[in-house]
């Protein structure tokens, strides 16, 4: 039996936030195939977490690894660009874009060389679009995302800017994917409407159900 490893964020790790009876993602995996699945993504994670205690916890005899990683980070630093207060110019902006994804681009790079010197086939996962001007409000979590949800009227009025330095950072997935030979899976082709997301910015039992086939999919067609 083949060996799965799942590492990233919530994009994985949704459990907490689909409703009574329906899957999370490691669900809808375990009910469609018999492989193995070993779960290390944790909701909230970023970069710094996969870096520091993630990849100590991958099984080098998985046949396959998964990483969605990163939309925490962009998260973080997201108020930076859509602050009511502090109006900056677009040149001021870029730099602004660019001072803080460095670093998030240097460690997703180091996280990605790591992982694909290891004997598993390696699939990143892009970041999607998120469904930020839904209108049926934000709920408040306990732990690393009650800040993300605590802002979402401003996050709802600044969609466009969640898109633009989503993007940058995908740049960012498919150029590290290509520098080290690894295939990139495509998310904004996946989670294309409302239904797909249980927030504004996690995968519902629906979409969750279209990530885990088509990460089974790709590696049906590695075996």
């Amino acid at each position: 039996m083949s060996k799965v490893a799942l590492l990233g964020d919530s994009i994985i790790d949704n459990k907490v936030y689909v409703g009574p009876g329906e899957f999370s993602v490691l669900e809808h995996l375990d009910s469609l195939s018999d492989l193995e699945f070993s779960q290390i993504a944790l909701d909230g994670d970023t970069t710094v977490e996969v870096l520091d205690n993630q990849l100590e916890k991958l099984d080098k005899t998985s046949d396959f690894i998964v990483l969605s990683i990163g939309g925490n980070d962009l998260l973080e630093h997201l108020h930076l660009l859509i602050d009511p207060v502090n109006k900056h110019t677009f040149s001021r902006n870029l730099e602004i874009m660019n001072e803080f994804m460095e670093p998030i681009r240097d460690r997703y790079e180091k996280i990605v060389e790591h992982l694909s010197k290891e004997e598993g086939k390696l699939l990143l996962c892009n970041l999607y679009n998120g469904d930020f001007d839904r209108d049926d409000g934000y709920e408040t979590f306990e732990g690393d995302e009650e800040f993300i949800f605590g802002i979402g009227d401003l996050l709802r009025e600044k969609q466009e800017a969640a898109t633009v330095i989503g993007s940058v950072f995908n740049d960012v997935v498919y150029s590290t994917g290509s520098k080290f030979g690894v295939d990139v899976l495509e998310l904004r082709e996946i989670f294309t409407e409302s239904i797909d997301y249980a927030n504004p910015i996690e995968p519902s039992h629906i979409g969750g159900g279209k990530l885990a086939e088509r990460i089974l999919e790709w590696i049906k067609s590695h075996e």
